[in-house]
């Protein structure tokens, strides 16, 4: 339940429905949502993938049903990833654990709809505050000058001073990566 992609198939779902009308990819999304409430529960394993998973499926629910549990389960999501964010170093912490603490990745530019969603459902700009300085620090600290972009940055948590770029997707720290890259180009386009 707490895997980044697991919001794709009920998002998919949801879009075959839109498509069809066909209750069976209604149900099957709705399903699947129910399934990702264990992973709502347990604070301790989310991540800064919550908009990967709550937006394309109980957003997706809530927009086409106005399904209020949906609506809910997001915006649950929306003040995660919120609560991610490193107040005075201006980025979203990724993931979770000891050796962690300062690690912001470019991925997380894809799941900055989620905080924008937040802010215009809400009329609350906090949410879209957060998502533009992410933004804003993700398009300084990671597009290098040839504009390709660095998988991971690592950040002082207390200060958010820079600490420098950490291996991760990609052959070694400072290698491109593909699917980083697209991220980038798309997520920069959404904010």
């Amino acid at each position: 339940a707490y895997w980044w992609t697991n919001g794709f198939w009920p998002g998919m779902m949801w879009l075959m429905y839109q498509g069809t009308k066909n209750e069976v990819y209604k149900e099957t999304a709705e399903n699947a949502e129910i399934l990702l409430d264990n992973a709502l529960r347990n604070y301790r394993r989310l991540h800064h993938d919550v908009g990967f998973v709550w937006l394309l499926s109980s957003g997706a629910n809530h927009r086409i049903t106005g399904n209020q549990n949906s609506f809910t389960r997001t915006m649950h999501a929306a003040a995660s990833l919120a609560g991610r964010y490193k107040l005075g170093a201006g980025y979203i912490r990724a993931w979770n654990g000891e050796d962690h603490e300062g690690y912001a990745i470019i991925d997380c530019m894809m799941n900055l709809p989620l905080l924008y969603w937040a802010a215009m459902e809400l009329k609350d700009p906090r949410f879209k505050h957060i998502a533009i300085a992410h933004a804003d620090k993700a398009r300084e600290v990671f597009v290098r000058e040839n504009g390709s972009v660095h998988h991971i940055i690592e950040f002082d948590p207390e200060t958010g001073a820079i600490i420098g770029p950490r291996g991760g997707q990609g052959m070694q720290v400072g290698s491109a990566w593909t699917r980083g890259q697209s991220w980038a180009l798309y997520g920069f386009t959404l904010s």
